[in-house]
């Protein structure tokens, strides 16, 4: 983590992914599960095997010692030298001290390598790193010719719903619902937070996102300019969950590559996605659209807005936006089965009750919305978004 997220979780007294895994049982399940996501990265196994891994932000390790078991040797940078004990420990316990290099106590940009990897891991965090043209940087500095590296961040758009949940918490606190903490986040958010098989208890996820103050929209990153800085940095695109190339594409396989012509294709597909990120659901736009994504974009901010202070102006204003949105779906202007355009439709229309009850000040009514209403509780959003690029 960089030291301003690690300051965040030391004043919670907590290590955030500390897992104590004691058995080769649980280390299994957890790396099957870290299997499913490099496949759908397209990253297979064997690309570790031997290799030069660097992870910066490790924390407690769970990461880092999966990355050891499939073949590579690790060098983790975490700045939270309280973290390093459990690391330390994790190797130990399952015999793979051999595969530990070297566990440097920095942050991203004062790390400075002694020599080139082959991957680089910077999970969870990277997009509290700013500007993002340092971290690009980094990562170029730290790669290989032709290495690989993922991040993953969370996305601007796809984060609406988690801004959403700050705001209405929030102005619950601003009518006197409570004294703030977890209390009033549990009378809010417990049949929401119930609703989905978690693993843990809703305090994480209330310090993780509610108290949280780098899930603002000031730290969220715009995928479409983090492949121009990407680009700019000499870096092209490998995959991207949720995926960033252009799916519909039918280009001849030996046509000459261009990479610039490669990056705009994905920004462009970027750019028809994004009611999809805001939504999770598929409602793919047929073009890029400057005026959905300026709407999108509005909301957001309008959003983010409404965590610090109240204003009945600016959820009206929402709520044009989201009857402008619902009337474009339902002119059928996407590339969307039936069903999830009507799902498309319905969350639009859930956002905006809960954009009209807190303009109004109706909390008692927002309250009962939070808990009773079935399209609020099962709709997430899309927040984190994972990037894996590789060195031109």
């Amino acid at each position: 983590m960089t030291e301003k997220m690690y300051e965040y979780y030391a004043k919670q007294d907590v290590q955030p992914t500390y897992a104590d895994f004691s058995s080769d049982a649980e280390l299994s399940r957890y790396a099957q599960l870290r299997k499913n996501v490099f496949f759908r990265l397209s990253l297979p196994l064997a690309l570790f095997q031997g290799k030069e891994v660097l992870e910066f932000g490790p924390d407690t390790g769970e990461n880092s010692i999966v990355f050891a078991q499939w073949g590579a040797r690790v060098t983790l940078v975490e700045p939270n030298a309280e973290a390093h004990p459990y690391i330390r420990q994790y190797f130990s316990r399952f015999s793979l001290e051999s595969n530990l290099t070297e566990i440097v106590t920095k942050s991203v940009l004062d790390f400075e390598p002694a020599r080139q990897y082959d991957f680089v891991d910077a999970e969870g965090f990277i997009y509290t790193v700013q500007p993002t043209s340092a971290w690009v940087s980094k990562l170029h500095e730290c790669l290989k010719p032709d290495g690989i590296a993922l991040v993953t961040y969370v996305e601007k758009y796809g984060s609406f719903m988690e801004l959403l949940l700050k705001a209405i918490y929030q102005t619950a606190l601003r009518h006197g619902q409570g004294e703030g903490g977890i209390e009033t986040a549990r009378h809010l958010f417990l049949p929401k937070w119930n609703s989905i098989a978690h693993t843990r208890k809703i305090e994480s996820w209330f310090m993780d996102v509610i108290q949280n103050p780098f899930v603002r929209m000031k730290y969220f990153i715009d995928p479409a300019q983090l492949l121009r800085e990407m680009h700019a940095g000499h870096f092209r695109l490998y995959s991207a969950w949720p995926n960033y190339k252009d799916v519909l594409a039918m280009n001849w396989i030996k046509g000459e590559y261009r990479a610039g012509d490669d990056n705009e294709a994905a920004i462009a597909y970027i750019e028809q996605s994004r009611l999809s990120h805001v939504l999770s659901t598929q409602c793919l736009l047929p073009a890029p659209s400057p005026t959905i994504s300026n709407q999108l974009a509005e909301l957001v901010g309008i959003v983010d807005g409404l965590i610090d202070n109240a204003s009945e102006t600016n959820c009206l204003r929402a709520v044009a936006i989201l009857d402008e949105l619902i009337a474009f779906l339902a002119a059928g202007n996407i590339i969307a089965s039936p069903e999830d355009a009507a799902k498309a439709r319905t969350i639009l229309t859930m956002i905006k009750t809960a954009m009209t009850l807190m303009g109004q000040g109706k909390i008692d009514e927002l309250t009962t919305f939070c808990r009773e209403d079935s399209v609020f509780i099962a709709t997430w959003g899309m927040p984190n978004h994972h990037g894996v690029f590789q060195k031109m």
